[in-house]
């Protein structure tokens, strides 16, 4: 669930869970009880967010914290839930891509196959969402 601190004490505040779905903060304060809490860090010293190349797959808080930037699947039009989606390079690892939030972007499982068939071109738009074209 994602909610900030501050509103955890607002009445008409409401949280979203990993799969999209909005509950209110009533209800989050109810799991919140029962649940450990995690900070999420999106930068800093206290979490390395960014591993550079010693390590090739994305760990849980670098997951953790693209979720909370991407929300879902970044490909244009998808809204397939971050919690089911998977992480990927947009520098593949073998032509020297880190294994950082920066370097790395949830897609679905259909769209993260596509990014790796050659049959498509794979284009970052301004927005940050990817759109893919068949290659001719």
């Amino acid at each position: 669930m994602t909610i900030d601190r501050d509103k955890l004490t607002d009445q008409l505040a409401v949280a979203q869970l990993s799969t999209g779905t909005t509950i209110s903060a009533d209800e989050a304060r109810r799991l919140a009880c029962n649940a450990g809490i995690m900070p999420v860090v999106l930068a800093g010293k206290s979490r390395p967010l960014d591993v550079g190349r010693k390590k090739r797959f994305h760990d849980s808080a670098q997951r953790t914290a693209m979720a909370l930037r991407d929300r879902e699947c970044r490909a244009s039009g998808c809204d397939i839930p971050a919690a089911w989606c998977e992480a990927h390079h947009l520098r593949p690892w073998s032509a020297g891509g880190r294994t950082s939030v920066e370097d790395g972007v949830l897609l679905c499982g259909f769209h993260h196959h596509r990014a790796h068939d050659q049959a498509y071109d794979m284009t970052t738009l301004a927005s940050g969402d990817i759109r893919f074209h068949r290659r001719t």
